[in-house]
């Protein structure tokens, strides 16, 4: 038997179980679920638009460089035309290529494009987390909120027992004077 089988036929019985244990739990919350889900789609096909929008405002600096580029390579000088190889053509590739995307992430349109972007994939980040966390209430299980205030604990705790131990030991200093007055005494 796999160990994925082995899994589901080992937590089967807790997930049913603790569906059904908190069934009455999900009638309480009422389509709140559903609100949900519907709120996770609504964010992930703004997202979508988004990067279409990005992706419309990035693809224009390519077709410019792609445009100066062969226009350089149609009317080659005399000498330049018997000197070209490959680098110096990868070389004029990528001064022409990158003069175009930096005007291109500096123009108001782009950073308007990026941020709207950024907001709508921080917005479903925010939904996919609401959910996970109804999903998490519903069977029982830790959420993230858990795991992130149980590793603050943790962490003040080992601050503390860091503190603790400093505050317990000794000071050398402390030590080599009492030393002396043990080498005396040892002698006698």
């Amino acid at each position: 038997m796999t160990f994925e089988r082995l899994w589901f036929n080992s937590m089967m019985p807790f997930f049913t179980t603790r569906a059904a244990d908190s069934s009455l739990f999900a009638v309480a919350q009422g389509d709140n679920l559903n609100r949900q889900v519907y709120a996770l789609m609504a964010a992930w096909v703004d997202v979508c638009q988004r990067t279409a929008a990005y992706y419309a405002i990035t693809s224009v600096p390519w077709s410019k460089a792609y445009e100066r580029y062969s226009a350089s390579l149609a009317d080659p000088k005399e000498e330049e035309a018997n000197d070209f190889d490959w680098r110096k053509g990868f070389k004029a590739w990528c001064a022409i290529a990158d003069e175009e995307l930096i005007s291109t992430m500096r123009s108001p349109d782009f950073l308007a494009v990026q941020r709207e972007l950024l907001r709508a994939v921080l917005d479903l980040h925010n939904r996919q987390q609401e959910k996970a966390d109804s999903v998490c209430r519903l069977f029982g299980v830790p959420t993230q909120h858990d795991f992130d205030e149980l590793a603050r604990q943790i962490t003040e705790l080992r601050r503390e027992v860091r503190a603790g131990c400093k505050a317990t030991q000794r000071d050398p200093v402390e030590d080599a004077e009492v030393a002396p007055d043990n080498q005396e005494r040892d002698k006698s």
